[in-house]
């Protein structure tokens, strides 16, 4: 039989390493998480991209002036990117075509007309080198017209009837979200085209698609 000495010191040894084994004084939290690829296209409002180019009535006169318009795109990705675009046609109340010709994609000029890829919290900002589409590239204006015909666009939204890259580059931001007002490149989008003696209509309608990815 165990004496009531010796119960009260097995008592006291393991009331001891009790304590010790709850004596931890440091230990370990762990946070997982993921960062993945992020792309982003915005208006200059940093919300959701739905621009509209107003050419207005293109009335045919006696000149060789292009009715143009413009959209800016802010752009920001954390890896390399592209964009691509896609335009569709759309008219309205079509009239008799009667031997003539209806405007069409082939008729509107688009191109990049210029970009801003600096910024504080952009990447590479003052280095980048960018790649516009070849023939995309219309930073040095226009084609002039002639003779009141449509001139040689170097590139049509009838070039992007399918999907087509236009743009590409090497990362964009640093950090920041869609709230950071220096971590963007902005890109100016334009269309042109030559009032001219096409089949009149009610209205026509042509939606760009562009999309941000990766390379």
């Amino acid at each position: 039989m165990i004496s009531f000495r010796r119960l009260s010191i097995l008592l006291g040894a393991v009331m001891m390493l009790a304590s010790a084994a709850f004596a931890q004084t440091a230990g370990t939290i762990t946070v997982t998480g993921t960062t993945p690829e992020a792309f982003s296209l915005t208006n200059t409002s940093d919300g959701t991209l739905s621009s509209t180019i107003t050419l207005g009535s293109l009335t045919p006169g006696n000149t060789n002036t292009l009715s143009t318009g413009t959209a800016v795109v802010r752009m920001r990705s954390n890896k390399a990117y592209k964009v691509t675009a896609q335009a569709s046609l759309t008219i309205n109340g079509a009239g008799s075509t009667d031997g003539g010709d209806d405007i069409s994609l082939s008729d509107i000029g688009f191109g990049i007309t210029s970009t801003n890829l600096t910024g504080g919290n952009v990447a590479n900002s003052g280095s980048r080198t960018d790649a516009i589409g070849m023939g995309y590239d219309v930073s040095g204006g226009w084609p002039a017209a002639t003779n009141g015909l449509t001139p040689a666009f170097m590139k049509t939204l009838n070039d992007i009837s399918g999907s087509t890259q236009v743009l590409s580059g090497t990362r964009i931001s640093k950090k920041g979200n869609m709230a950071t007002n220096d971590n963007f490149i902005s890109v100016t989008f334009g269309v042109a085209t030559l009032p001219q003696l096409f089949t009149p209509n009610a209205s026509f309608s042509s939606v760009i698609t562009l999309t941000i990815a990766s390379q």
